[in-house]
């Protein structure tokens, strides 16, 4: 039972490292597409670029631009590769939607809000704040709803 344990932290600790390594596509002589870790032995072939950033959190603007421009700004010649894209963008897009509209629902009453300061302590807003976060949550509903 120990020996298991320890294989499955093993994997977990290795698992990691396996999505580092190089990633390369070329298509061989047939016209068949190959995604390999090497690159192949004669030919032309194209590497991969990096994942987009995970679906479990946030991506702020900076990731964002960054993985859009590691693609190189061109249109991909795979019209599969097209179809995975477009569909990301419109699940980040969905999701900063349903986001702006959580924060807009937070903020229609006329509570107490606050956000944590530096030490971890409660620091309130101002009615001036609390508008503008309205503010912005409404542009966010704006720009990323349909």
């Amino acid at each position: 039972m120990r020996l298991r344990t320890q294989g499955i932290a093993l994997l977990l600790l290795l698992t990691p490292a396996l999505g580092l390594a190089q990633a390369y596509r070329w298509v061989d002589e047939k016209g068949k597409v190959h995604y390999t870790q090497t690159p192949p032995p004669k030919g032309d072939y194209g590497v991969v670029a990096p994942p987009p950033p995970s679906p479990g959190r946030s991506p702020n603007v900076e990731e964002l631009s960054d993985y859009a421009g590691s693609l190189g700004g061109s249109k991909p010649a795979d019209p599969q590769q097209a179809a995975t894209d477009k569909a990301r963008k419109q699940a980040e897009r969905e999701a900063r939607c349903a986001n702006a509209r959580q924060r807009s629902a937070y903020m229609k009453d006329d509570g107490r809000y606050y956000v944590p300061d530096a030490k971890g302590d409660r620091s309130y807003l101002s009615s001036k704040q609390i508008d503008q976060h309205r503010a912005d949550a409404r542009a966010a509903i704006d720009q990323n709803c349909n």
